[in-house]
């Protein structure tokens, strides 16, 4: 056979090799050393191959002698130390049996661990239990004939899965790290997005099913998990709605940028950001001359400058992602609480080296694109980017007591309350640490600031186009019109992100003192 064609099916075939060595030995060092035997040998053994439609049957023949070998050097190590184990029941028994008997237990223990769980239950009441079938049959409130049922079912599943190859998912032994996200009209539970970042089986069970409907065995061999530890988290995503079960299998609901999604859509972005970002930067207008004085250095006149551009253009944007994506969906999934609002929730599937720290700050914290007071005297516009969270970082319930000092009412709030903003660098000596506008200055910016603004807006609507194309193409079918308006919306914020990022990366940008607060100010009415 051609070298190079030879070299390439064994490239092919390499994962299927690792998966080979880790289903037999269920050990990812082992099965490691293992599948590098496996190669070696196959490559030594190449000169052999004479018609390539042997090649599959040539490799597997290896792989089980390489094995049978591998078991065989293991048994002279366990002989050497039963010479020293007085504890073994039976020592006529050689080495190798034990070993190939441990083998048949683990396939044995695997296949139990697939099973479905009223298979499983029965299975494990009636042979590690001990129990009868009329026991076992009130014991689980079924028919005794339903309990044989399933035990003549799980002998014929168990017996058919021990003389199956299953070769464990990449995900078994490389998940991806996954964060889910929402927007809309109510409030979700952010805590329960949070958790997605925080633990990565979740996410892989949405990542493992989103194209194609799966099993939940199959769901089980792609993560490298035992059915018991993936049934709860399996069913609160279907009660939430981000998985569907139709027939038996299971498909995600909601849309994913997936990694390459993601690298498709960055790599359209990367040109046009850049260029907006130096078109921004070109703008000769009239903030420094007519608001450069209030901020103490100008750095903090940009990010504001910024800031306010942002806020206009998310505004002028608005209906036109209506217009083209119409408005937030009422129906699919959005919030656990289950309040009827309008809103979307979407998943990111993303890289981290093995340097970076999990929980590394990255893209927006959080837009406030006008946060009301309760008493109607004023509004907070705050963005929270991840280059300015070491001084800032704004929520909804700081909103009224922020308010209140831009109103120069500090003194009225409570002790805590002007502890926690001195402590945060909010209020410095009883007076507002941000910046603060009137109605009428905020009407004049708009107008001051209405060139950069356009550009930042063409930048949005262009973005979203890219992005909904992107994501829809890339999408499963029954979800591809979701898909289309979450790249939309989702990528205009991204906009925003990639933007900052370049301004910054430019040098335009830089950071700011753990007192300074960049990105928020309060417009009194």
């Amino acid at each position: 056979m051609d070298n190079i064609k030879f070299d390439n099916l064994i490239s092919e075939n390499m994962k299927s090799i690792f998966g080979f060595a880790l289903t037999r030995l269920g050990n990812v060092n082992e099965a490691e050393c293992l599948a590098s035997d496996i190669l070696y040998e196959i490559i030594r053994s190449a000169e052999n191959l004479k018609d390539e439609e042997r090649f599959y049957g040539f490799i597997w023949k290896i792989a089980e002698n390489t094995y049978m070998n591998y078991l065989r050097k293991k048994s002279k190590i366990v002989s050497r130390n039963t010479e020293l184990d007085e504890s073994l029941a039976d020592e006529s028994e050689s080495a190798l049996d034990k070993i190939v008997k441990k083998e048949e237990i683990n396939l044995l223990r695997r296949e139990l661990s697939l099973l479905s769980k009223q298979y499983r239950d029965t299975t494990v009441l009636y042979y590690i239990e001990n129990l009868s079938c009329s026991e076992i049959s009130k014991k689980l409130k079924i028919s005794t004939e339903m309990v044989k049922y399933y035990l003549f079912r799980a002998r014929k599943i168990i017996r058919e899965g021990m003389d199956m190859e299953r070769l464990y998912g990449e995900k078994s032994y490389r998940p991806s790290s996954f964060e889910i996200d929402f927007w809309g009209t109510q409030a979700g539970d952010d805590l329960e997005y949070r958790d997605f970042r925080q633990r990565k089986i979740k996410g892989n069970i949405l990542l493992a099913a989103y194209y194609t409907p799966v099993t939940l065995q199959e769901i089980s061999v792609e993560l490298g998990v035992a059915l018991p530890y993936l049934e709860d988290e399996i069913k609160l995503l279907v009660d939430r709605g981000y998985i569907a079960c139709k027939n038996g299998k299971y498909q995600t609901n909601i849309p994913i940028f997936t990694l390459d999604c993601n690298k498709a859509i960055d790599e359209k972005l990367s040109k046009l950001t850049e260029n907006t970002a130096k078109k921004f930067i070109d703008v000769t207008d009239k903030f420094d001359l007519r608001f450069g004085s209030r901020f103490e250095n100008q750095n903090l006149a940009r990010w504001q400058k910024v800031l306010m551009c942002l806020h206009y253009s998310l505004i002028d944007t608005e209906s036109a992602l209506e217009k083209n994506y119409t408005e937030l969906p009422e129906d699919g999934p959005y919030s656990i609480l289950k309040n009827g609002g309008r809103g979307i929730i979407w998943g990111r599937s993303f890289e981290t080296s093995a340097s970076m720290a999990d929980d590394l700050p990255h893209g927006i914290q959080g837009i406030y694109n006008g946060s009301p007071a309760s008493n109607g005297r004023g509004s907070v516009i705050a963005i929270n980017f991840r280059q300015t969270l070491n001084a800032q970082l704004f929520e909804y319930g700081m909103t009224d007591h922020i308010v209140c000092t831009a109103l120069d009412s500090y003194k009225y709030l409570s002790s805590d309350w002007r502890k926690t903003l001195d402590d945060l660098g909010y209020a410095k000596d009883g007076k507002a640490n941000f910046a603060v506008w009137t109605y009428e200055e905020y009407t004049e910016l708009r107008d001051i600031l209405s060139e950069c603004t356009d550009i930042v807006s063409k930048l949005n609507q262009k973005t979203s186009e890219i992005a909904a194309s992107i994501t829809s193409d890339l999408a499963p079918a029954h979800i591809r019109k979701t898909a289309e308006y979450v790249g939309a919306f989702v990528y205009r914020f991204n906009s925003i992100e990639n933007l900052i990022n370049t301004l910054f990366d430019l040098g335009w940008l830089k950071s700011v003192t753990d007192k300074e607060k960049p990105a928020i100010c309060v417009i009194k009415n």
